[in-house]
């Protein structure tokens, strides 16, 4: 059913309201987060209670499990089957282990959903991208090794494989699952940022990394504007128009570069061993982004009040490249552009990006792509 705003959602349902009756009932579930056996038992006895009482499956009631899902063949084996034990072993293997063909359909590239409340907290990982935000309330978001809050505008994007928990425990919180195949993740995220700018190559190592927490993390403030978008995806999902699945495509590509646009600067990312990210570092990269021509490690250092050797390891460990090695590929990448673009001769290139002498610049030119400025272009233009 379409809706005004994502805050009115906070009505909770007749299954909502059951599960948290439930769940006062076992003290051994509430606060607690499952294991994939605690869950499987728990969802018989839910299952159990609930039908005794209403004569009806509550999982046909969850949102998560309509028939617009893989889902749907875990709800009708267990309405159908006379033991059911078997089936909801099968539906609790599915939920540890959340794949792309049970929560979206073959032809969907985007799916949308809300976390049900007082659905008991359980560790899982999912084979596509997730994103998770609060609008309203207050949901706790569990990892392995650490515990991020959202609420009031918050958003999460979780990538693939990690195992955490998202328990949503209040009457007034609601928790929107964006879940986003893999191949679309990169269409609508990656594909729009290019290799150019630091601060979201950094992104891309962040969530590229396989490690057991890979996230990104962005306080929006309950911003209005990235409301709409996603008010707009959940009204396109909802309606089933033509062309909804390429209209939420794009509706997901422009929420992206909004958070990006307005964001980016103030992402938190995951504590790892050896790396714990500080927003000052989102300027250090900034001010390398500007300032590549004349940059060194000292006046970097200089103007963040960091020494030398620490700016060299937070741009390693950000980028992937030793400080050095960053300006000069920034230099050639941007010396490339501007001698493919035909307006400017080697001669008048060499000082817009950054280079004291023409001599200088063809030297490096030469050295990192093999051929001379002008020979280079002309390979490349007969290619």
């Amino acid at each position: 059913m379409p809706f005004e705003t994502l805050q009115e959602q906070t009505d909770m349902s007749k299954v909502e309201q059951m599960l948290k009756e439930f769940m006062a009932e076992r003290s051994d579930v509430a606060g607690k987060i499952l294991s994939s056996d605690e869950l499987l038992a728990y969802i018989g006895w839910v299952i159990e209670r609930y039908t005794r009482k209403f004569g009806a499956n509550v999982l046909n009631e969850i949102p998560a499990f309509t028939n617009r899902t893989g889902m749907a063949a875990f709800v009708a084996e267990i309405s159908a089957h006379p033991d059911k034990r078997k089936a909801i072993a099968r539906l609790s293997k599915a939920l540890a282990v959340q794949s792309d063909e049970d929560f979206l359909t073959p032809g969907q590239t985007i799916s949308v959903g809300r976390m049900p409340r007082y659905y008991p907290a359980q560790w899982h990982m999912s084979t596509y991208f997730q994103v998770c935000y609060a609008p309203a309330g207050a949901c706790p978001v569990h990892f392995q090794n650490e515990t991020i809050e959202l609420k009031n505008g918050a958003l999460l994007i979780i990538a693939p494989n990690v195992m955490h928990a998202t328990p949503c425990y209040a009457d007034d919180a609601i928790l929107k699952l964006y879940m986003l195949r893999a191949s679309t993740f990169q269409h609508v995220f990656w594909n729009q940022l290019g290799d150019d700018n630091l601060l979201t190559k950094f992104f891309r190592i962040a969530l590229d990394n396989h490690s057991i927490t890979s996230y990104l993390h962005f306080e929006t403030d309950s911003d209005p504007e990235v409301q709409r978008i996603l008010l707009q995806i959940d009204q396109e999902y909802q309606t089933e128009k033509p062309y909804g699945q390429q209209m939420i495509n794009s509706l997901m590509r422009l929420f992206f570069l909004l958070i990006l646009r307005r964001y980016e600067g103030t992402a938190r990312l995951p504590r790892t061993d050896y790396f714990f990210w500080k927003h000052q570092f989102s300027g250090i990269l900034s001010y390398i982004q500007t300032h590549y021509q004349h940059a060194t490690l000292n006046s970097v250092a200089e103007k963040f009040n960091y020494s030398s050797k620490q700016v060299g390891r937070i741009v390693k460990d950000c980028t992937g490249e030793p400080f050095g090695d960053l300006i000069r590929s920034m230099k050639m990448k941007k010396a490339v552009e501007l001698l493919l673009d035909r307006k400017y001769p080697p001669e008048q290139v060499a000082p817009l990006v950054g280079f004291a002498t023409v001599n200088s610049f063809y030297r490096s030119f030469k050295d990192y792509y093999g051929l001379p400025p002008l020979e280079w272009v002309s390979k490349q233009l007969k290619a």
